[in-house]
């Protein structure tokens, strides 16, 4: 028989989803989120998992995501291998390495590129990264655009059995992220190097998130995820996720307080009306998200 936390756990999972295959310009990627099943998890709108082998022999500016803006919503990068290069229309020119995460609020607007570290684009490697979209709450969407780089060695980081845990935004066990948000959120990466291996999860009952499994299999209780396949949570009434690794396995764990307000997003903007989402592509048109030319 089960045991009331192992039930409590099972009411708290809605769904064990496959991530699709989508042609993003020339890239291939995994989106877990959306989903035709799920639009949104609490303040978690997207999950774009992007994991590609480069040649060399390119210049930086033919690789990568050029230009563009955004409005409304913090675009998070964790960087699993390889390096990023991140330069934006406020003066932000930074490159994070495997291990560390970019945290960009992209408040009132701001226009950026992410594309592979220069070395990669001429000499060959492998890039894998996830990128993550945190709906921002209303009374926050228009704050001065910021950028917070969190590097592999800033990152609280410990070690529970043969579990790895990297801490990217949030607290857990008396370790806080240096990086700020303006909603209470928990958001770590896992690791562990041996099977049947349990962790606990802390998330308060009236939390929501997602187990996204990059590679190996988990099981939380019933439900079992491997590569590429999420478990969505929902509220509950236990305040722990037991989670056992089946294999060698790297999940990303984001939970978060609920966000119920209007999500009215278009492109790259994400805001509370249609007529927000208008004044936004005017603005940006305007240049009023400022100007990034990259050389």
């Amino acid at each position: 028989m089960k045991s009331p936390s192992q039930q409590a756990d099972n009411l708290r999972i809605t769904s064990v989803q496959t991530a699709q295959r989508v042609l993003m310009g020339s890239n291939w990627i995994e989106q877990p989120l959306p989903s035709q099943i799920t639009q949104q998890v609490g303040p978690f709108l997207l999950i774009h998992h992007w994991q590609d082998y480069f040649p060399g022999g390119q210049e930086p500016l033919d690789v990568g995501v050029g230009p563009h803006p955004h409005r409304g919503f913090s675009p998070v990068t964790c960087i699993y291998s390889g390096a990023l290069r991140h330069r934006d229309s406020i003066g932000n020119d930074h490159v994070v390495e495997a291990g560390g995460t970019q945290w960009m609020d992209s408040g009132s607007g701001i226009v950026h590129s992410e594309r592979p570290d220069d070395s990669i684009a001429r000499e060959g490697g492998m890039l894998e990264i996830i990128q993550f979209w945190v709906n921002t709450p209303q009374a926050h969407k228009m704050n001065a655009p910021s950028y917070q780089p969190l590097s592999s060695d800033e990152t609280p980081s410990w070690e529970e059995g043969a579990w790895k845990i990297a801490l990217v935004q949030g607290e857990w066990d008396g370790h806080q992220s240096p990086i700020a948000s303006n909603h209470p959120m928990r958001i770590a990466n896992l690791q562990c190097s041996e099977a049947g291996e349990p962790i606990a999860l802390p998330m308060p009952g009236n939390w929501v998130g997602i187990l996204y499994v990059l590679s190996g299999s988990v099981q939380v209780n019933n439900a079992k995820a491997t590569g590429r396949q999420m478990i969505v949570l929902g509220t509950g009434t236990s305040e722990v996720i037991s989670m056992t690794a089946e294999e060698d396995a790297r999940v990303l764990f984001l939970s978060s307080a609920p966000l119920d307000e209007p999500v009215v997003s278009h492109g790259p903007f994400v805001l509370n009306t249609y007529e927000e989402v208008q004044r936004a592509i005017m603005d940006y048109h305007d240049g009023k998200m400022g100007n990034l030319i990259e050389t």
